[in-house]
């Protein structure tokens, strides 16, 4: 038996554990949770901890045989907006005091990401938020995107409950934290409303997602699922419930669906784009939803990066022409996140340094300090999430039959959205130029859609008026999705017209 000693951003722990166990799998068992995109497979270098008198080691790598004291990266700075926007719906509170077992109810509304996972902790008395919480999801270091995820849940005997007790751990924990600083008792949580992708919200209940990823991607459910009490997995009151919020398809999840239906009906014709490794994209025309999923993979995620890493402490998050660099948390650098590469590749393009083929000839160092830099495959990895987002887009407007002239907005959701520079992006041609005045960011409209939907009944019913007239388009199955894709791999040339 060894001891590992701790040092993490909730202190000094101490824990023991048998010789020969990978240390990423030690730490994971201890709930810590280290970025691991490829799922502890050795492939993405990104487990990195510091290990006294060692040094850096990737922890799915490192076998120890020894009493040794681990230095954990921060993880406790997933950066969302949480904040409403003045394009989101404050729905009339509507409570229901006739209906609760406790003197002291308390609602939770869960934004359940692939990345990043936040709680809000309403008064069901008043519905007023007391707390908002994020934490980075633990299922990361079983993979950073859902098809490895979905992989693991298949290739290991245990891989689906391993998915389902690490992520309900997680929400306990916070769960747990709330409650003592109010001095509240497990019974006082009455309700958690969850939104997410399709996939998340089959880990989360324990489902087999498999068929997930399997032709014709039929989801076990798509409908609106509820739990009660202990059967949920989670800390609640006996006679509480867990909601899944209703989805439209195997890639279009609740996470959408919630977010559309907060929105404020500003607009007739609008675009709703969800950046992430499932570029998720919905096209309201009139009375019509057309929505879609484009595999963007992981690259806006920082995933695939040679140096990407989550939007967490340390992470390269804004570039400007003068080379100058914004770091999460104004500390040394340690790799890029979404924003980050985005700017990043927006500025080699203006200054030549890449073509609009996307040919670069020498890697370019961004801190030399560290050997932060983007290589000739991070630009390819750019290349191709960039051309699935803007295929998507371009495919539900032949759908629809509309051009840009009649899209009066484009939403940006998520917290890529969020901090993404949008004259970098269009740059890069991952949004429209068309567009360039009419792109606003709605913040984590997920999040507020779960808000709202434990504020009213109003959000139940928008949430399904929209899956009713909502038509999903399989981008696999259209004609001229290839030729699009093809086309828009290119980057915008100088004039800020795609090359065709």
């Amino acid at each position: 038996m060894i001891r590992i000693r701790c040092i993490g951003s909730d202190g000094v722990r101490e824990m023991d554990s048998e010789e020969g166990i990978p240390l990423l799998t030690i730490l994971g068992k201890n709930g810590y949770n280290v970025y691991s995109p490829c799922g502890g497979r050795g492939l993405c270098g990104k487990c990195t901890v510091w290990v006294s008198g060692t040094g850096k080691v990737l922890s799915c790598r490192y076998y120890p045989v020894s009493d040794i004291e681990v230095i954990l990266p921060g993880d406790d700075e997933a950066q969302i907006l949480a904040r409403q926007t003045e394009f989101l719906e404050d729905f009339q509170f509507r409570p229901e005091p006739s209906s609760f077992h406790s003197p002291s109810p308390y609602g939770v509304a869960v934004d359940l990401g692939t990345t990043t996972v936040a709680l809000y902790f309403l008064n069901l008395i008043d519905g007023a938020i007391e707390k908002i919480s994020t934490f980075l999801n633990p299922q990361m270091r079983f993979g950073a995107d859902i098809i490895s995820r979905i992989t693991w849940s298949q290739e290991n005997d245990t891989g689906l409950r391993d998915l389902q007790t690490v992520i309900c751990a997680s929400m306990n924990s916070e769960l747990e934290t709330f409650l003592t600083e109010r001095d509240l008792d497990t019974r006082d949580i009455e309700k958690i409303v969850v939104a997410g992708n399709t996939t998340m919200l089959h880990l989360l209940l324990g489902e087999d997602p498999v068929s997930i990823a399997l032709a014709p991607f039929t989801p076990v459910f798509t409908e609106r699922q509820v739990r009660r009490g202990v059967s949920s997995g989670l800390n609640i009151n006996p006679d509480g419930q867990l909601i899944t919020l209703p989805c439209l398809s195997a890639y279009v999840g609740a996470d959408i669906i919630a977010g559309l239906a907060v929105l404020k009906p500003l607009y007739q014709n609008y675009l709703f784009v969800d950046i992430g490794t499932n570029g998720e994209i919905a096209l309201v025309a009139g009375d019509t939803v057309y929505a879609c999923s484009a595999a963007a993979g992981p690259a806006f995620e920082g995933a695939s990066l040679s140096c990407g890493m989550a939007a967490v402490r340390g992470a390269v998050s804004a570039y400007s022409d003068d080379g100058r660099i914004t770091v999460i948390g104004n500390t040394e650098p340690e790799g890029i996140c979404g924003s980050g590469i985005v700017d990043i590749v927006a500025y080699l393009l203006r200054k030549g340094i890449v073509d609009e083929s996307g040919f670069l000839k020498d890697s370019f160092v961004v801190y030399p300090g560290n050997n932060i830099m983007i290589t000739r495959q991070d630009i390819r990895e750019i290349q191709l999430a960039k051309s699935a987002i803007f295929s998507g887009i371009r495919i539900l407007m032949k759908h629809a039959g509309i051009g840009f002239e009649d899209i009066e907005a484009l939403f940006l959701a998520g917290g890529i959205g969020n901090y993404i520079n949008i004259d970098s992006a269009i740059s890069l041609g991952l949004l429209p130029s068309e567009l360039k005045n009419r792109i606003f960011p709605v913040g984590n409209s997920a999040g507020i859609g779960a808000v709202q939907n434990l504020r009213s009944d109003e959000h139940e019913k928008r949430m399904l008026r929209i899956l009713e007239n909502s038509r999903y388009v399989e981008l696999s199955d259209a004609q001229d999705f290839p030729e699009e894709f093809a086309v828009n791999m290119y980057f915008p040339g100088p004039s800020g017209v795609d090359i065709a």
